[in-house]
């Protein structure tokens, strides 16, 4: 008979070797996926490229199989439903990670791989607002039990600074004590009081932070054509997400951040399609190759479309390589033009953390896709930007405010007819922009 001590470390040796072979696993999924993903077309600055138009499904290649799921006994789901993240991988390898998906209103905990919890997001500022939280890569910043906020004379406790101005924390209340009921957010993640208390726990100052959009239930519209393969992307930069160029005082923050013109489509690091795909039938209107005035966008198409009966302009940018078109060629819907890649300034320049040619961190693998009024690399209406840096310069990529005012148009409900806004946001602007 064993004693209760010699049975009780006989359980944990157990557990012990449980959680082991489960960790073991993940991270050799992960050395296959990586090695899948590695041999890619995307380390060339000019890799070959079929002439002739070709399709998604002439393009792929065998399936690889399911990933073992992520969650064991010790994870913490919020509900039952959320075991849909169970068999997702995380978006990016990390020894802890917290993804913050948008669509679903989730914040999901992963450490060595293996999803630990999930907290669910109680309110997010209403999609198509300029000051909406921001998508991107981050790191946790500054904690505080109790912070004031920025923007209006309200406590909020348990913040975890996200990025800059914007924190995830619990429900906020007045000076006199009161709560809050509007659901105004300035960009901010709120969480029930509870569960912030738990994430602030949990959460460690510089821990990595995806914030992005889901695309896993994505429906593309009627007569449209998704510019990626969208059950194996992600939108880690969404239309109008801000990014702060500007440290000074002012009692607008909105001139204190610059604003994304496009949608930044991100591969899964299991991803075997990175084709990139005409929208529609169009024709090309320009022809921008790596380094030659490209703005920082790299490889760069920009097509003419029809769109109920109104041309405009998409711009498809960052690619690793481009089918050899020339200005007046045709295009049919769903065509593939190119390779998505992380080209600008002459180099493969996007890098996740601090970017440049000598830039050693990950490749920022994106498609910067734009829908505008004008078949231009910079802002159809002129506009004026100042970096982070501080340098002013004309804006390509972003606008100094809302994109819409300078001719843009927020290619997701564009693209998309379901399953990509956020479930309780509603859009300020019409299903289709055109």
């Amino acid at each position: 008979m064993i004693g209760p001590m010699k049975q009780h470390r006989a359980i944990h040796v157990w557990i012990f070797f449980g959680a082991l072979v489960g960790t073991v696993a993940v991270l050799g999924w992960y050395t296959y996926a990586q090695g899948t993903r590695s041999s890619a077309p995307l380390v060339s600055e000019t890799p070959p490229y079929e002439t002739q138009a070709t399709t998604s499904q002439e393009n792929s290649v065998p399936p690889i199989p399911a990933p073992p799921s992520v969650c064991d006994t010790q994870t913490v789901l919020s509900k039952d439903t959320d075991q849909r993240w169970c068999q997702e991988l995380p978006l990016i390898s990390r020894m802890r990670l917290f993804q913050i998906d948008l669509t679903h209103e989730k914040i999901l905990f992963f450490q060595y791989g293996m999803l630990q919890k999930i907290f669910p997001i109680a309110y997010q500022a209403p999609y198509g607002k300029w000051f909406q939280t921001p998508t991107g890569f981050f790191e946790a910043g500054v904690k505080r039990e109790k912070f004031m906020s920025s923007i209006f004379p309200v406590w909020m406790e348990h913040a975890v600074q996200l990025y800059e101005d914007f924190f995830i924390h619990g429900i906020p209340y007045h000076t006199d004590g009161t709560k809050v009921t509007s659901q105004f957010s300035g960009g901010c993640i709120r969480l029930e009081d509870s569960v912030a208390a738990d994430f602030y726990g949990v959460i460690q100052k510089g821990d990595p932070i995806v914030s992005y959009l889901s695309l896993a239930d994505a429906r593309v519209q009627d007569g449209m054509s998704a510019p990626i393969d969208s059950k194996s992307f992600w939108i880690r930069q969404r239309f109008n997400s801000p990014l702060k160029t500007d440290w000074s005082w002012h009692e607008d923050k909105q001139y204190n951040y610059i604003q994304h013109t496009g949608v930044d489509f991100a591969p899964r690091e299991t991803a075997q399609d990175l084709s990139v795909h005409a929208i529609a039938s169009g024709t090309v209107e320009l022809v921008v190759y790596n380094g030659v005035d490209d703005g920082g966008l790299g490889n760069t198409i920009i097509i003419s479309h029809t769109i109920q009966g109104k041309k405009k302009y998409a711009l498809y940018g960052h690619m690793a390589s481009m089918k050899p078109l020339q200005k007046g060629d045709g295009v049919t819907a769903g065509e593939s033009i190119g390779v998505v890649g992380n080209t600008g300034y002459g180099c493969a320049y996007w890098h996740v953390g601090e970017d440049g040619c000598n830039a050693t961190g990950d490749p920022d693998i994106h498609l910067h896709f734009e829908i505008k009024d004008k078949p231009i690399l910079a802002s159809p209406i002129p506009d004026e930007c100042v970096l982070p840096s501080g340098k002013k310069t004309q804006c390509i990529g972003y606008t100094s405010h809302n994109p819409i005012d300078f001719g843009y148009y927020d290619p997701l409900p564009i693209l998309f007819s379901s399953g990509v806004l956020p479930t309780s946001s509603t859009t300020t602007t019409p299903p289709l922009s055109l």
